[in-house]
């Protein structure tokens, strides 16, 4: 009876032991991690490192490092150009505060038909672009040139052919900002930052409009959170919500 009684007792106390174990899956924890390629030695321009719970992300270091404080149950994707993406989450692994995984990429192979593919280019290269962004120079009425050609600043200010050459630079400057944009989408697409069909590309686009200044000096980082956020948007509104 004793003996019963002690077992009754032993197993009440494990289970309320066991019912209030911490749960840390809403725990920060920091993930310290490396992507290698174990097939040759090279740098990674691109490692996207983005949380799918929150849609959130950072950038990694050119030897492929990265380090991230996410909660330990986020799911973590890891892409880089190139390679399948890699996927994962500590919320079923032993808490710790600080973790350091190692990746071995695994590059992607097609097996297609034989199609025109137009490469990528790489976020350094967009960043240049980006920066350049100039509007073709064309006549403009000033008050010095009004005060000092008064005809010339009239035939510049109400002249068709002006207006038009004007209209054109205008949309010269739109088109180059637009390719620009487009580019960075089909990079954030093919590292699945989000999903982005061929159709809605133009859309979308029209739908972000990003300032121009605001494209020419954001980070790489400012950049994909705002597309990222304005995404989110894009998609409710397609929704109906």
């Amino acid at each position: 009876m004793m003996k019963s009684l002690y077992l009754l007792i032993f197993v009440l106390v494990g289970l309320n032991l066991f019912g209030q174990r911490i749960n840390y899956n809403d725990s920060l924890v920091t993930i310290k991690g490396k992507v290698v390629d174990t097939t040759k030695t090279l740098g990674f321009y691109n490692v996207i490192v983005l949380n799918k719970s929150t849609g959130k992300g950072v950038f990694g270091e050119h030897n492929g490092s990265f380090s991230y404080t996410v909660k330990k149950a986020d799911t973590i994707a890891v892409s880089i150009s190139g390679y399948k993406t890699l996927y994962f989450s500590y919320k079923d692994s032993a808490y710790h505060k600080e973790y350091q995984p190692r990746f071995v990429l695994t590059e992607l192979a097609y097996v297609s038909a034989e199609v025109i593919v137009r490469p990528l280019k790489t976020l350094e290269e967009l960043k240049e672009e980006r920066a350049a962004i100039e509007k073709r120079p064309v006549p403009e009425v000033t008050v010095s040139s009004a005060f000092t050609s008064p005809i010339t600043a009239l035939y510049v200010a109400f002249s068709k052919r002006e207006k038009t050459k004007r209209l054109v630079a205008e949309l010269e400057y739109k088109d180059k900002q637009d390719d620009i944009v487009k580019e960075i989408l089909r990079i954030y697409v093919h590292n699945d930052i989000f999903d982005l069909s061929d159709d809605d590309f133009q859309e979308f686009i029209r739908f972000l409009n990003i300032d121009p200044e605001f494209l020419k000096v954001a980070t790489d980082y400012e950049l994909v959170i705002y597309i990222q956020n304005k995404f989110n948007q894009f998609q409710q509104i397609k929704e109906g919500y």
